[in-house]
């Protein structure tokens, strides 16, 4: 009745049309009926007829709002507002959608939202109300329980994070069970402090609902173990919510007391699809013991991050806490950090994942635990079997040096596609950084590990981040970076530019906060022009706000050109013919193929030494020299002007042009016959038929121009670019495979052992089992028993050509050995080499003159000698063993206090006088000794000199200070 007076008041204050549509398309006739009297009788059905809408199109846009709300605005007395309408009739219904947000109309007064309010009651569109972050009057308040207590087609109702009390929601219980027919059936009451009273009033309506809950959202509710309890009785009284209710999130709530109802409802058999549990205080033991019963089947998304366990230290964690991920069937996503997992229950999640055969692309995180080295032993045993797992997120757990070998655990298991990092570096000792660092370019260098995403954010890694952005260059796998937060500064964003003009693969990059000045970005930009695959880099706010108040101009310059760039390749431009083949060719010659020529002269050698050699090692040698040709052959071989792909899409664009041509000409004889059944009056004159059919294929049609940007330079150049892919990978294979070998027959020859007869039973015998077996240790030592000091290999810090880690190995357990030797990381730039980076390998040799011991060693060999001494001084790839050991002059004595001269007097007692050539010119040392004594001195040499000595009336020969200076320093 009220409905009806409600309408009635709205249309005695309304004009005619306004009554008409009102009447139409909210009061309905039975209720009018009510109200007012009609004789004669007959008149009723004239009046039902004129307030009836005969076709439910006519009542407008979104189910006739806008009328609606015009309506409601001369009811309520406020002014009618036409951008409301618009927004409404076009936005809205435009994208279809059916639920009201009433921050759409925020800047209103809350007068003016009362009426947006008021016209939902009647309203047949919208099917939902959102609200959040805001405070409502009480007159909209009050509105928004009448259209509850009213609407029949209202089914969500978001009211989030409003101020609301256990009042309001006593009063929104009364209104839903008022309404005879509700359609609510998604509730989200987030982030309002409703506390027990007010779980209390919404216990009932839940427990009411006929058609049940789908949503229930009460997180941060100020809830404790006695309100939850009462929602989860009432959801379980409720018999159609075991059948509807898939969300359900209760986080930020206090639940530490027993919250047994809760665990019965998740115990009972239910559709729930995602469960939000997090920061509530729970016991993770009984929950798992419920979810296992209750939740296996559908749960998607679990969230128990804040919570801990109960199980106190020795004893054993429930059954059913890993029996729950060994039978889960569809989860994809666990959040379980900030937990202080124990071991046990750290073990029996990642068994009870790899037990599980029934998932995949699952996302675990496990950050914020505190694993420390215990947990990264459990992860480097466990991770490699646990193929669910597609995403991983280990961040802050305090893995320390540990954390080198979880990477290379987690190398094992190709089914992680995304690893998060954040935070893994900090607090780390610095000593261990640059081992966890070569782990990671270890990582995603290896060809059989397909990592997409990589995490390494705020992890303030500076300078030790340069080698793994060395190695971003020949990575074919990253599609996504983040190294946010790590202050590379602008020698990182250079070494990062270089990167980028090889990487084809990167789409997303995100390195704010890095220091990096108009200069860092500058190179991006220009490593961006011959870059072809880069999509995204979110704007580096932190970085460039600073720039923007020094050189504002320069800075918005280089922002638009990056933006240029990045939009360009976003149209599908495809990167240069052949790029992945030079770039894959570039790696062999830069080290397999300098060692295979080396290890092919040894061969002749050998072979002219035993006066003769084997028909089939001459044909090997021939194969070892195509080899290094191998690569740009095949290529050769494939490469047509113009692709048969390419051509394949111009006939595909062709055919398709033909097709819609044809199509529109029969979609508008379709609609030229239907206009002329509807209007034949209109529409069946020949004359107009004929300008009309004119029209249209005049104006509408689809050019081949577009088709040509749509079809081939678009979505065809994503398919060349793979097709691109797949080729170079074709070529490697094959170029490795013979690469590899002839290595391996020509290590055979070098150990000894005859060649077959014939080059197919040779390759048969080596995929023999005893072959098999032997080939991964002939793998790491065929190169060690060749000496390559001639080859003009970069070095990296070691001056010593035979040891292979002057390569920087790009994995460190490999099964070919094109791919153990192969270098893909870009040697370390010599740019930014400051005092504090300073080591043996980066110090020049400063001492030009030769050694007296090398004078006199000289004097003593003869010219066998001779050589083999030039050779020790310079190399340190044989250190001293422990028969070979330095002898400490003062180890062991009492030091007493004693002036510099006497020290001196003292030294000169144990070894003599000292000779014209210095102070420790008796002392002979052997040549790699001599050398790191030589670089020591250097830097002693150095540093007293910029403390501020001067020259002294002694002095060494090869020294500016006082002889006694050097003495202390030494002995100390």
């Amino acid at each position: 009745m009220a409905d009806a007076r409600l309408g009635i008041d709205a249309l005695l204050l309304g004009d005619r049309k306004e009554q008409a549509v009102f009447l139409q398309t909210t009061v309905d006739d039975e209720s009018v009926s009510k109200l007012i009297e009609v004789n004669p009788i007959e008149r009723a059905t004239i009046f039902s007829d004129e307030i009836r809408p005969s076709d439910p199109r006519n009542v407008g846009p979104c189910g006739g709002f806008s009328m609606q709300y015009a309506c409601m605005c001369d009811f309520h007395a406020v002014q009618y507002r036409e951008e409301v309408a618009w927004d409404i009739d076009t936005i809205y219904l435009s994208h279809d959608n059916r639920i009201l947000n009433l921050r759409d109309f925020d800047h209103l007064e809350q007068k003016d939202l009362t009426a947006i309010v008021s016209a939902l009651e009647y309203n047949t569109f919208f099917r939902g109300l959102k609200i959040t972050n805001t405070r409502l009057s009480i007159e909209t308040l009050e509105r928004i329980l009448h259209v509850l207590k009213r609407s029949m087609w209202l089914e969500e109702l978001h009211l989030e994070a409003l101020g609301l009390r256990s009042d309001f929601i006593h009063k929104l219980s009364i209104a839903v069970i008022s309404n005879p027919n509700p359609a609510l059936r998604s509730i989200d009451l987030s982030h309002n402090m409703i506390e027990d009273k007010g779980a209390g009033h919404f216990a009932g309506p839940i427990a009411k609902i006929s058609k049940g809950v789908s949503k229930l959202s009460l997180s941060h509710c100020g809830l404790t173990s006695k309100g939850v309890n009462q929602i989860a009785q009432s959801l379980s009284l409720n018999q159609n919510v075991s059948n509807s209710l898939v969300f359900l999130d209760l986080s930020g709530n206090n639940l530490k007391d027993d919250v047994n109802n809760l665990y019965n409802f998740l115990a009972q058999p239910n559709v729930i699809e995602y469960l939000d549990i997090s920061r509530t205080d729970t016991t993770l033991e009984s929950l798992f013991g419920a979810l296992l019963r209750g939740c296996s089947t559908h749960l998607l998304h679990l969230n128990v991050a804040h919570n801990s366990f109960n199980t106190k230290k020795g004893k054993e964690i429930p059954p059913s806490f890993k029996q729950f991920f060994t039978s889960s069937l569809n989860l994809k996503h666990l959040n379980i950090s900030n937990c202080k997992l124990p071991l046990e229950a750290l073990k029996h999640l990642l068994l009870g994942f790899a037990c599980n055969e029934s998932t995949a692309g699952l996302y675990l995180d496990l950050s914020c635990n505190s694993l420390s080295s215990q947990g990264a032993h459990v992860l480097e045993s466990c991770i490699h079997g646990v193929r669910v797992l597609s995403s991983l997120d280990i961040s802050d757990n305090n893995l320390d040096l540990e954390m080198a070998s979880v990477l290379t655990a987690i190398g094992k298991n190709p089914s992680i596609k995304v690893l998060h990092m954040s935070k893994c570096f900090n607090g780390m000792k610095i000593k261990h950084i640059s081992t966890v660092m070569e782990a990671l370019v270890n990582l995603i260098q290896k060809d059989d590990f397909q990592l997409q995403e990589l995490v390494l954010s705020e992890n303030k890694l500076k300078n030790d981040l340069h080698n793994f952005i060395n190695a971003l260059g020949s990575n074919q796998s990253l599609q996504m970076l983040d190294i946010t937060g790590n202050l590379m500064g602008d020698i990182g964003a250079r070494l990062l530019a270089k990167a980028l003009q090889i990487n084809n693969r990167l789409k997303t990059i995100c390195m704010d906060r890095n220091s990096i000045t108009l200069q860092g970005y500058a190179d991006i930009v220009y490593a961006l022009e011959h870059n072809f695959s880069m999509r995204n880099i979110p704007f580096p706010v932190f970085d460039i706000t600073p720039c923007l108040k020094q050189h504002p101009e320069r800075t918005d310059t280089l922002m638009r050109k990056m933006q240029e760039l990045l939009s360009r390749n976003g149209d599908g431009s495809r990167r240069g013919n052949g790029q992945g083949f030079r770039l894959q060719h570039g790696f062999l010659l830069s080290a397999t193929h300098q060692i295979l020529e080396k290890l092919v002269t040894e061969t002749q050698e050998e072979m002219s030494l035993r006066q003769g050699g084997e028909n089939n090692l001459t044909k090997l040698l021939q194969d070892a020299e195509n080899c290094k040709q191998l690569l740009p052959k095949l290529q050769d071989a494939v490469r047509c002007d113009p692709h048969h792909i390419e051509v394949r899409l111009s006939k595909l664009k062709l055919e398709l042009h033909s097709a819609i041509k044809h199509y529109l000409k029969e979609t508008m004889e379709t609609m030229l016959r239907t206009g002329i059944e509807q209007c034949p009056i209109t529409l069946g004159n020949q004359g107009m038929l004929a300008e009309l059919r004119k029209g249209c294929e005049e104006k509408f049609v689809i050019s081949e121009e577009f088709l040509q940007n749509c079809l081939v330079n678009n979505a065809g150049s994503e398919v060349m670019n793979r097709i691109s892919e797949l080729e170079q990978s074709m070529a490697s294979l094959i170029s490795d495979r013979a690469t590899d070998e002839v290595l391996e027959a020509l290590t055979r020859y070098k150990r000894g052992l005859r060649l077959s007869d014939s080059p197919h039973s040779f390759i048969e015998d080596l995929q023999t089992p005893e072959a098999t077996r032997s080939r991964s240790n002939q793998d790491y030592h065929a190169v060690d028993q060749f000496e390559t000091r001639g080859l003009d290999l970069p070095k990296l810090g070691l001056d010593s050509p035979t040891k292979l880690e002057y390569l920087n190995l790009a994995t460190p357990q490999l099964q070919s050995k094109r791919r153990s030797i192969a270098r893909k990381v870009r040697p370390q730039s010599v740019v930014g080499l400051g005092i504090e980076n300073l080591s043996l390998s980066n110090l020049p040799d400063m001492l030009k003159n030769p050694s007296p011991e090398r004078h006199y060693s000289r004097s003593k060999l003869g010219s066998t000698n001779e050589q083999k001494d030039e050779e020790c001084c310079d190399s340190i790839s044989e250190l001293p063993s422990q028969s070979m050991t330095l002898q400490h002059l003062v180890k062991g004595a009492v030091m007493e206090k004693k002036s510099v001269r006497d020290m001196a007097a003292n030294l000169n007692k144990l070894g003599g006088a000292p000779s014209s050539c210095g102070v420790f010119g008796q002392y002979r040392l052997p040549g790699s000794h001599r050398r790191v004594f030589d670089i020591f001195l250097t830097v002693l040499l150095v540093v007293l000199y910029l403390s501020g000595y001067t020259i002294g009336p002694e002095v060494c020969c090869r020294s500016c200070v006082p002889r006694e200076v050097l003495v202390v320093a030494v002995c100390f």
